[in-house]
C-alpha cells in the first residue's frame, strides 16, 4: 500500500524508459527507474511509488555508480560509503582521509582526484561483498580504471525493473 502524500487524488502511472520515475529516495539526484507503478498528484506533483526489492535496487544503483565512466560526484561517494554501513570517520581511515576531507567530498566542497575515486571504488567494492561486482572489476580492472574520464557531471543512471524481485542497470544510450 502507498502512503498518500498529499490531499488531493494520486494518479497511478507506469514508469517507462520515455517517462521514467525520479527516484529521489536513493539520495541521489540522476537515479530514474523504468518498470514500476508510481502514483502522482496532477494538482501538486507530489508523488509516491511502489519500490519491490529495494534491498538488490540499491545494489544495482551502486554497481552502476563504481562502473561509471566519470569521476566521482559527493552524493556517490557518500552513497557508497552508506551501501557499506560505514561511518563517515571509518570511511575516512579507510581510504587514507580525515573525516573533515571525506565530508568536504561528500557536499562536494571539494573536487575528487583520479587516484582517490579509483581508491574509493577499489575499497567499495573489496567491502560490498557483492561477488558480481567484485568478478566484473577484476576482469577489466586495467581497462576499467583508465576509462574513469575526469569528467564529474550527473550522467542519469536508468534501472529497470525486469522481475518481481529483479532490477538491471538499463544501456546508456551512446
Amino acid at each position: 500500500m502507498i502512503e498518500k502524500v498529499c490531499s488531493h487524488r494520486m494518479v497511478e502511472k507506469q514508469a517507462t524508459p520515455k517517462a521514467p520515475y525520479h527516484f529521489l529516495d536513493s539520495g541521489l539526484s540522476n537515479v530514474y527507474l523504468v518498470g514500476i507503478k508510481y502514483w502522482e498528484c496532477a494538482a501538486c506533483g507530489a508523488a509516491a511509488a511502489e519500490i519491490p526489492a529495494p534491498i538488490q535496487l540499491m545494489k544495482v544503483i551502486a554497481e552502476s555508480i563504481v562502473m561509471k565512466r566519470g569521476i566521482l560526484r559527493g552524493a556517490e561517494i557518500r552513497f557508497l560509503r552508506k551501501r557499506m554501513g560505514k561511518k563517515a570517520i571509518d570511511f575516512a581511515e579507510l581510504i587514507g582521509k580525515s573525516a573533515e576531507h571525506l565530508s568536504k567530498l561528500e557536499t562536494g566542497k571539494l573536487n575528487i582526484t583520479a587516484p582517490l575515486d579509483k581508491l574509493i571504488r577499489l575499497t567499495y567494492g573489496v567491502f560490498c561483498e557483492d561477488r558480481g561486482l567484485l568478478t566484473q572489476i577484476k576482469r577489466d580492472v586495467e581497462t576499467w580504471m583508465k576509462s574513469i574520464s575526469k569528467s564529474a557531471e550527473a550522467v542519469p543512471i536508468q534501472i529497470k525493473k525486469t522481475g518481481p524481485h529483479d532490477w538491471k542497470q538499463s544501456p546508456r544510450a551512446a
